[in-house]
């Protein structure tokens, strides 16, 4: 059992678990989650003693997200949602001369609307908390 005399930075990540960085005796310095109820840490560390000693050490409350951290957290998935869209259904028609040029006006024109309408997600009234993703129809 690896036993860890020195750790940093402890601070309540729920209610519950404890996020902090150990002093590994092999690896130095390393993040690590304690959680109580993990009874197989599989890291050979007795993690009911140190959550014991962590919570002792007086870690820092958990402080839940605030509403504008959580919509910047949304925010981001559904830009990366997006993007992700942009990536596989757009970027490797339109970045590809030969590609382009073979499909019909009727076809590149549903495309540059469908990129538009992904593109103009973060303009849409109720963003992020209420998006609504264009259908590709091509």
């Amino acid at each position: 059992m690896i036993e860890i005399t020195e750790h940093r930075n402890a601070k309540y990540f729920n209610e519950k678990i404890i996020d902090c960085e150990v002093k590994h005796p092999e690896h130095g310095w390393i993040p690590f989650s304690c959680n109580p109820d993990d009874t197989n840490s599989g890291n050979n560390i007795d993690i009911s003693k140190l959550y014991e000693i962590l919570k002792a050490s007086n870690p820092t409350a958990y402080t839940p997200p605030t509403t504008e951290e959580l919509n910047e957290q949304k925010a981001i998935a559904i830009r990366q949602e997006r993007d992700l869209l942009l990536g596989r259904d757009v970027d490797p028609l339109v970045t590809n001369p030969l590609r382009w040029d073979s499909l019909s006006n009727e076809v590149q024109n549903k495309i540059k609307t469908y990129r538009n309408a992904l593109l103009d997600i973060p303009e849409q009234t109720g963003f992020p908390n209420s998006v609504v993703f264009p259908t590709k129809d091509f």
